[in-house]
């Protein structure tokens, strides 16, 4: 799969040549600290291998690379949910920082919930957001998200708690 953004950006399928770049972007505190403790800091090539394999594997048709002059500066995807929840699905997105500020997160999230919604019959795309992350509160709302709520310290990052706010995109 391949989405052109325009400006030399695309959207595009991970690539195991990808992990040189994926390691060099993500390896940045700006992006982990927006991030679950999942995402790994420091962010290693052997990170990114195994990230690039696993997606590969099992999710490569709802995660994808960002990319910029087929470099890998970032990634989107989304997890559709289960049982009673199957027609939702939570979106995910990080950029390179040196990306920011561009208008590439806008159009990749509104491809990306256009594909969700279209090829896998998704209704409502989520997101949760730190509240520090004032970025990604625009982007998503410019991209239509609605604040739906504002559940209190319930982040707890860097020995301190945070509220999360919980943006949505209905169809």
């Amino acid at each position: 799969m391949r989405f052109e953004l325009g400006d030399d950006y695309c959207i595009r399928s991970f690539l195991y040549g990808d992990a040189i770049s994926l390691a060099k972007h993500a390896d940045n505190k700006e992006i982990s600290k927006n991030l679950r403790d999942s995402f790994p800091s420091p962010y290693t090539l052997e990170h990114a291998r195994l990230w690039i394999r696993y997606v590969k594997e099992h999710e490569s048709t709802t995660r994808f690379v960002i990319s910029h002059k087929d470099e890998a500066i970032g990634e989107i995807g989304f997890l559709a949910q289960a049982d009673v929840h199957r027609f939702s699905a939570e979106i995910g997105y990080w950029l390179s920082e040196d990306h920011w500020g561009k208008g590439i997160m806008s159009k990749t999230i509104a491809l990306v919930s256009n594909y969700a919604f279209e090829k896998h019959k998704i209704v409502r795309i989520y997101a949760d957001v730190v509240e520090y992350n004032k970025g990604s509160c625009k982007v998503l709302e410019k991209c239509g998200f609605k604040l739906e709520a504002v559940f209190q310290k319930h982040v707890f990052k860097y020995e301190k708690f945070y509220n999360q706010y919980l943006y949505a995109l209905v169809r």
